[in-house]
């Protein structure tokens, strides 16, 4: 279930995938959805071409946390099907503290407030100096913002050219602080310098999938790099891709291997704990991590909707084992 209309490419190579192994894939999405007669109006693959085809509610559904908005609807289904989707807001302070209390993985957490007051915001910038500003709701790196302390000024940067730098006051500060307040809610962090070489912001991306056992599977890691960029690294926008191996050796020398073997550990290990800590039981994740200059890891986001762009096949392959089992562990819990 999807909020699109229309199955886009990779919903199709899925397609192709789960008919493979015997598996039918039916897309659709909430408006499709009769919760009087419990049907679904979805659409299936046949012969390469999307058909329109009404089916029962299925046994497993994969949805993404953008569904559950429509709290009516997701009732229904946890009541009539079964489902491995909650939403997780890592930015959020309060999901912070819960990593932080935990303690295994409180060194990955940046200094982070959520804007209460004027007054506490500038504590905090005149403590970091540098920060970044972000909404909590924000998505493909819209909307953010670093600030810095320069003297009795502030600089802010946003975008990927010069032109984009502009300084302001204290007082033209303070307004812009209230403005962007009253559109979104803003969290703000400690700006972790995660730069190539050229200047460049970068983050490691960890994808991960459950694979055909239920456990987590690291699908690819990825550096993403947004080549020209001040403030995040966006593919979406602009920039490029790197191999892990390639990229650390250029631009941390002999600790390269210590911080990838870093990387494969989070990997490893914080999806589970992430499940454990907010109590929740997702299907993908994708984990953005920043590097600074002394080779120290900081987590930027945990996602539960991620992209799959750049590993698309992979993907595809270890979902598919990912339905499988669920339909074999609800089918056989059903009788």
């Amino acid at each position: 279930m999807r909020g699109q209309s229309k199955p886009n490419q990779f919903v199709k190579l899925l397609a192709k995938t789960t008919k493979h192994h015997g598996i039918e894939l039916v897309y659709f999405n909430p408006k499709d959805v009769d919760m009087k007669q419990k049907k679904i109006s979805g659409r299936v693959l046949v012969d390469n071409k999307w058909e329109n085809k009404e089916v029962n509610i299925p046994l497993f559904i994969d949805l993404t946390e953008f569904s559950f908005k429509h709290k009516k609807l997701i009732k229904f289904l946890r009541e009539n099907s079964h489902f491995t989707a909650d939403k997780l807001d890592s930015k959020s302070i309060d999901s912070m503290k819960k990593i932080k209390e935990d303690g295994e993985f409180a060194d990955l957490l940046i200094p982070s407030i959520e804007h209460s007051d004027l007054k506490g915001f500038f504590h905090f910038i005149n403590k970091h100096q540098q920060i970044i500003m972000k909404p909590t709701n924000g998505r493909r790196g819209d909307d953010i913002y670093k600030l810095s302390k320069k003297g009795r000024k502030y600089v802010l940067s946003h975008g990927a050219i010069s032109t984009d730098n502009i300084s302001l006051s204290k007082r033209q500060l303070k307004n812009f602080i209230s403005k962007k307040s009253r559109e979104s809610k803003f969290i703000y962090q400690k700006y972790i310098e995660s730069k190539t070489q050229f200047g460049d912001p970068f983050d490691c991306r960890i994808r991960l999938e459950k694979n055909g056992k239920g456990k987590w599977e690291v699908v690819i890691n990825l550096i993403r790099i947004g080549s020209g960029q001040k403030v995040v690294s966006n593919v979406a926008k602009s920039g490029s891709v790197s191999k892990i191996n390639k990229f650390l050796k250029a631009n941390y020398g002999e600790k390269w291997k210590t911080i990838k073997s870093d990387i494969i550990n989070v990997g490893k290990t914080l999806p589970y704990k992430l499940e454990e800590i907010f109590n929740i039981e997702v299907g993908s994740l994708g984990i953005d991590i920043g590097v600074d200059k002394h080779g120290k890891l900081y987590l930027f986001e945990a996602n539960t909707s991620p992209g799959y762009g750049f590993g698309e096949g992979p993907i595809a392959e270890v979902r598919c084992d990912y339905y499988k089992c669920m339909l074999d562990k609800y089918a056989n819990s059903n009788g």
